[in-house]
């Protein structure tokens, strides 16, 4: 009896025909072969389809026309035609002529017309060309040999099987033809499929002069393992172990580039485990690699620095795509193995290996060619800042502490808290567990004090040029104290985060220091235009003295404070205009300036309570007076708005008469409506923002 099994397929180049034909009964073997036959011929069919979506393209097929023309044989190769099987996307498309491919290449850059642009490489006999969806690249077949001290081949023209026997894996070597009368075919050799299937890599020559006549390709291995989460073929990882050596003779960016390549992989540390395991690890990288191990003495080990990076790594691996991040994981206990000690009481320790380890980020960096910018001082950053959280989780959480760390750290608080909290790694849960509960109310501390005191990437509202114009000094070590007595003042909790506390305690610091004011005897003044008329400003050295319409008022004031009135400029007078300015735009409703004011007892308790009117609110004169705990004393409080000093600052304009009437108002009443009328406006608007 005769069972056809599977018709003859017209699949072309590897995919061959199939027709099995069986007589007789058949055994379970028989059947069995049938069923792995039919599996072959299926996969077959799934890959000539992938084959199709991806060459029946615009761009492929004018490509093999262009060959066509030119009478070259054409292929697409290398890593376009492996992530056809693995499903992966790809943009830059290698194709292999046999003859010049700059010909080809500027044959192609014509048939696209100005949407392309051509690069020729003569040196290298290659071409590229680029669109705004594809690079394309362009290179002759070519046959290769190298001398044993260099990995730059001695080139010659070849043929297509030359130029795959010189490809570096498997799976890298296959090619599809695109010229017409053989257009999709495949050409795979050394089974690039089947390593695909098996997750091998694997080199198509022996692999010892593979990776001695070009050393890199050893990093390559470990690349794709990393990237393609595939096993290395044994022989080939034996013999990049053999030839580890070779490594020296490349220069340190090309590593740096296959380097980055697995840092940017879902798993890098299995490309950092496959590079200890080789041997390549102490040549590349010595600093990661004197980490590995467990030291015991007394019984008593520490933990494996190395197993411990890697951990930490995949840890942040799996929450951020940031390379620059995951570098700081596996930098951040660099230190370690130039700070252990044994203690007898202690066991080992690593004091200040966060320290150690952010002074050898620049020179790891600059041996390894990595860049010595900004993503350097970010790495450098963390490792130095690392120890910070965890203490915190250790030792009770101080507002003065957070802010220290939210001041150091900056913008990249939210990444070294990742760091950190990727830092647990711990075999003991209930350690783990206490960590992590500590961990999340330090996060939520950062956030608190955070929103209260903003002191993320803040500088102190006094800096040292205004201490120097103040107090008219030159830069120098007083400049230096009195800026951090208040930036540290700040951390502490001691002043808040605003520009009046910061005033007050720059006089206070200069004091001190026997230091005064250029201005200690005056009281400047300048003039600024507003919306409701020209403003005069006064500020003694110890702050403002008068915000109003008339200098001769401000002039009768500098008299009764025995000061002279000094028509000129000063840090604080620069600022109390800014801040005018500000609140005549909306933009501020608060003011945070230092205020120096005389008047009785009752006057200035009065002037305080103005101040705690919320912006575009009023109150009767009555409520003013109960607010000062004497109701009766309505007349005597619009006594003492009316004598003060320093109008929208201190803001009596928001006072009024119990039946809602304006009341007075030393400038007048159109100044008092202006003011009231402009905080209406601006306060309506902001509603209706919010409520958008």
């Amino acid at each position: 009896m005769e069972l056809l099994i599977c018709s003859q397929t017209s699949i072309p180049g590897p995919f061959c025909a199939a027709k099995l034909i069986y007589f007789g009964n058949m055994d379970k073997k028989s059947t069995k072969k049938i069923l792995l036959l039919r599996f072959e011929v299926h996969k077959m069919e799934i890959n000539r389809q992938k084959i199709a979506e991806h060459i029946n393209l615009p761009v492929m097929k004018m490509v093999g026309s262009v060959a066509d023309e030119l009478h070259r044989e054409c292929y697409v190769v290398g890593g376009y035609v492996r992530d056809i099987f693995l499903e992966r996307p790809c943009d830059d498309i290698d194709f292999v002529t046999v003859g010049s491919g700059i010909e080809v290449a500027k044959a192609v850059a014509k048939r696209l017309g100005k949407r392309a642009h051509l690069s020729v490489f003569r040196t290298y006999g290659t071409a590229q060309v680029k669109t705004r969806q594809w690079e394309l690249e362009f290179v002759g077949a070519r046959r290769e040999s190298y001398h044993r001290d260099s990995r730059n081949p001695i080139v010659e023209d070849g043929t297509l099987n030359d130029d795959q026997l010189r490809r570096d894996f498997t799976i890298n070597a296959m090619a599809i033809c695109l010229n017409n009368d053989r257009y999709g075919e495949l050409l795979d050799p050394f089974d690039g499929i089947g390593d695909l299937e098996r997750r091998i890599i694997r080199t198509p020559l022996d692999p010892d002069i593979t990776f001695s006549d070009d050393p890199l390709r050893m990093m390559r291995a470990v690349r794709f393992a990393t990237q393609l989460e595939f096993d290395i073929y044994p022989e080939t990882f034996d013999a990049i172990a053999r030839n580890a050596e070779r490594i020296k003779i490349i220069t340190r960016e090309r590593i740096a580039e296959e380097l980055m390549k697995i840092m940017r992989s879902s798993h890098p540390s299995r490309g950092w485990l496959l590079l200890d395991k080789c041997g390549l690890l102490p040549l590349i990288f010595p600093e990661l690699a004197v980490l590995k191990g467990v030291e015991t003495v007394n019984g008593r080990g520490h933990k494996d620095n190395f197993m411990h990076t890697l951990q930490v790594l995949d840890n942040v691996a799996a929450v951020s795509d940031n390379v620059w991040l995951r570098w700081a994981a596996v930098l951040h206990d660099v230190g370690k193995a130039r700070t252990k000690r044994w203690d007898a009481q202690q066991g080992w320790t690593f004091h200040n290996h966060n320290f150690i380890g952010e002074k050898m980020v620049p020179k790891i960096f600059a041996k390894m060619r990595l860049p010595l910018n900004e993503h350097m001082k970010y790495v450098k950053k963390l490792v130095g800042l690392h120890m910070r959280p965890i203490a915190l989780v250790e030792d009770e959480v101080t507002d003065s502490a957070v802010r220290r760390l939210l001041f150091d750290a900056g913008d990249d608080i939210d990444d070294l808290m990742t760091l950190c909290k990727a830092d647990i790694t711990s075999k003991n849960q209930n350690k783990v567990q206490r960590f992590r509960e500590n961990f999340d109310l330090v996060k939520q501390k950062l956030v608190d004090i955070e929103e209260k005191d903003r002191v993320r990437n803040f500088q102190p509202p006094v800096d040292g040029e205004e201490i120097m114009k103040t107090f008219g000094l030159a830069p120098s070590r007083p400049v230096g104290y009195i800026k951090d007595a208040i930036k540290d003042a700040i951390l502490d909790g001691v002043i808040t985060n605003d520009y009046a506390s910061a005033h007050r305690l720059m006089i206070d610091k200069a004091t001190e220091l026997g230091i005064e004011p250029i201005h200690n005897n005056d009281i400047c003044f300048t003039a600024t235009d507003t919306p409701v008329g020209r403003l005069f400003v006064g500020a003694t050295s110890k702050g403002i003295a008068f915000i109003g319409w008339e200098e001769d008022v401000l002039k009768s004031i500098a008299k009764t404070m025995k000061l002279n009135a000094v028509e000129a400029t000063t840090p604080l007078l620069d600022q109390c205009v800014k801040q005018l300015g500000e609140y005549f735009n909306g933009a501020r409703h608060e003011f945070s300036l230092p205020l120096h004011i005389t008047g009785t007892d009752f006057q200035m308790k009065a002037w305080e309570e103005l101040q705690g009117i919320p912006y575009g609110e009023t109150i009767s004169y009555g409520e003013q007076a109960a607010r000062l705990g004497n109701p009766k004393s309505s007349r005597a409080v619009a006594q003492a708005n009316h004598r003060n000093p320093i109008c929208i600052v201190i803001p009596c304009h928001r006072v009024i008469n119990s039946d809602g009437t304006l009341g007075g108002y030393a400038p007048g009443t159109d100044k008092k409506q202006a003011l009231l009328d402009l905080e209406k406006e601006h306060k309506d608007a902001q509603a209706t923002v919010v409520v958008k």
